[in-house]
């Protein structure tokens, strides 16, 4: 999927997986990976990686929580979709 290495800490990357889709893949503490599903849960748009401890949407500004996907501030009303992932060395693959 991923490099560890390529996910800086306080922020993530977009990763492009099959079939047109992407991860977002996160380190919001150093050695703490998380990946959710990029698609904002009020209307679908990409949501940035994090920034300043909150991954955001640009749409419509909701804001979520990157170390567990939590929303933190609407318009929408649920978080992130968390995608179970594992580290295998410094590669991180789909769990």
């Amino acid at each position: 999927m991923t490099a560890a290495s390529s996910v800086p800490v306080g922020s993530g990357v977009l990763v492009d997986m099959p079939g047109n889709a992407q991860l977002l893949v996160v380190q919001a503490q150093s050695g703490e990976f998380r990946a959710f599903n990029p698609a904002c849960p009020h209307v679908g748009s990409l949501v940035n990686p994090p920034a300043n401890g909150v991954i955001t949407c640009p749409l419509h500004g909701s804001a979520f929580d990157p170390s567990s996907g939590a929303v933190r501030k609407g318009p929408a009303t649920s978080g992130l979709v968390e995608v179970t992932i594992a580290r295998s060395g410094d590669d991180l693959v789909l769990g």
